[in-house]
């Protein structure tokens, strides 16, 4: 709410007319008059007195606020989207420019204003004429005083965005030094090096980082569904435990994942079933696949990795949390009563020096 907005909304609240706030004030009507429609402002020396008449502090009759919080910022980016709607994209850049020079010190504002801009730019590729270069100039700037900011957040995803525009725009020296910035927890810095390998006639190592991705990002959902299966298992509902499990199974088939994986959703439900024959065959590959370098390279999913994939040490960490998992679950504990399991459990150990 602005300062014209507040003395007549606070006015009327208090059920002064201009004349009768003009009067406490020391000033004419006409005066207040054109506060109200913002056709002049109070004096300053007059802002103290009128914030006590108006019952309101300074800062809510000034309309300041300290800073815009994110749940604020998206909902400014929604208004620029539907102010280019119905107003063309001059007004939405006009209005983020306000709204910067509002808050002028928010990476994050500035940050998430370009990618809105930019895309609004996008939508309406006919809209501005000979006014986009400027725009696409101050997007650009948004986007560099973005990476320079303190919030890591911020300045990861807004580096992240540079290096990809210098991708796409053939500057790939820039995108090479702008990658560098980037921390490799990044979860998309390794897509966007691939594209930069690409682009670089790099096609062996933009291969290796892809297949790495999917790989990494296939036995992730596995984890996910295991962890859905389990609580779903943990709430009762065994329909949904399998159907999770079941969605693991095929999706580990489908992404080539290696066994230990795949096999964990389908062996909590086993063993919630206490059906010691399945858990065994189940528990059996899982071990299996353990106990032997993953050899990623034998699927078409993965040619460009390296043979005997799994590090032993990884292998036999994993091994031991499962097996000794095993010992102390009380839900697992009826399956070393199954023929065969104290057996597959101890060859294991021995494989892997456990």
């Amino acid at each position: 709410m602005k300062i014209n907005d507040v003395i007549r909304t606070r006015r009327q609240a208090l059920g002064l007319t201009q004349e009768a706030l003009a009067e406490r004030l020391g000033v004419s009507g006409p005066a207040v008059n054109k506060w109200e429609k913002s056709l002049n402002y109070p004096d300053i020396t007059l802002l103290p007195t009128l914030a006590r008449v108006l019952g309101v502090d300074l800062n809510t009759l000034l309309s300041f606020q300290e800073d815009m919080d994110r749940g604020e910022i998206g909902r400014f980016c929604a208004r620029l989207q539907q102010t280019a709607e119905a107003e063309g994209c001059a007004a939405a850049v006009r209005l983020a420019e306000e709204k910067l020079r509002e808050f002028p010190r928010n990476d994050h504002l500035a940050f998430s204003a370009a990618g809105m801009l930019e895309g609004i730019l996008t939508m309406y590729p006919e809209d501005g004429g000979a006014e986009r270069e400027r725009w696409r100039a101050e997007i650009a700037a948004l986007y560099e005083r973005a990476a320079g900011s303190e919030d890591h957040q911020v300045r990861e995803w807004a580096v992240f965005t540079l290096a990809a525009r210098c991708v796409g725009g053939g500057e790939l020296e820039r995108a090479e030094a702008l990658l560098g910035r980037l921390s490799d927890t990044h979860r998309e810095k390794q897509l966007l090096t691939a594209s930069l390998r690409e682009r670089q006639g790099r096609a062996g190592e933009a291969w290796v980082l892809l297949e790495q991705t999917l790989f990494d990002r296939a036995a992730g959902i596995l984890s996910v569904l295991s962890q859905m299966a389990g609580l779903a298992l943990k709430e009762g509902d065994r329909r949904r435990a399998r159907a999770l499990a079941d969605t693991a199974a095929e999706a580990g088939r489908l992404l080539a994942v290696p066994d230990h994986a795949v096999q964990s959703a389908p062996l909590q439900l086993a063993l919630a079933e206490e059906d010691g024959p399945l858990a065994l065959s189940l528990l059996e590959k899982l071990l299996d696949s353990l106990c032997r370098p993953w050899d990623l390279c034998a699927s078409p999913l993965y040619p460009h990795l390296p043979a005997g994939g799994g590090a032993a040490e990884t292998r036999r960490m994993l091994l031991r949390a499962v097996l000794d998992g095993l010992e102390t679950d009380p839900e697992s504990r009826f399956l070393w009563d199954v023929p065969g399991c104290r057996e597959l459990a101890a060859a294991c150990r021995e494989r892997l020096g456990i």
